[in-house]
């Protein structure tokens, strides 16, 4: 299912960009687990997303993480991108929602100093899901997505000795 995300056109280029990026709150807590730590983070974000003029093609809560997949944002350098959201999520959650999250934050942090990226293709459910479900080990080996949604499609029955073998090594 394609999530709708065209070819975007502008004054001299035509083209999709779409990012997938993870952001840790600080010291890994789990704030998010949280519901409304969790509603008003992602509605904080939307509102900066139509701000810049970005489009949030998806989000994706863990307790101690927050994925989002970010299209049509060409305006932006990653780092730009990532200071000017978790820099506006943050001080709005802690100028109006302390309370929710004083007991496991303190100081002026609301993120942890890093983030994760990764710059994708075309975005569909699919490759959302597939996407969030292998970044929730920290440390795992990188699995091309074209193969695994291949395999994911054939059953044992399908496969013929004259079937492509596609393996992730």
């Amino acid at each position: 299912m394609n999530l709708g995300i065209e070819l975007v056109r502008y004054s001299h280029t035509v083209g999709e960009s779409c990012l997938h990026l993870q952001f840790t709150p600080a010291y890994r807590k789990p704030i998010f687990a949280d519901k409304r730590v969790k509603r008003l983070t992602e509605l904080y974000l939307l509102s900066k997303a139509d701000e810049l003029g970005i489009v949030i093609a998806g989000l994706g809560f863990g307790p101690d993480h927050m994925h989002v997949f970010i299209c049509n944002w060409k305006n932006y350098s990653i780092d730009e991108l990532v200071r000017l959201l978790k820099g506006f999520i943050s001080r709005m959650m802690r100028k109006n929602h302390w309370k929710l999250f004083k007991k496991d934050l303190y100081g002026k942090k609301f993120w942890s100093d890093g983030y994760f990226h990764r710059t994708i293709g075309s975005v569909t459910k699919g490759a959302m899901e597939f996407y969030i479900s292998r970044s929730q080990g920290k440390h795992w080996e990188p699995v091309d997505y074209d193969v695994y949604r291949y395999q994911k499609q054939l059953s044992l029955n399908q496969f013929t000795s004259n079937a492509p073998h596609f393996s992730a090594g």
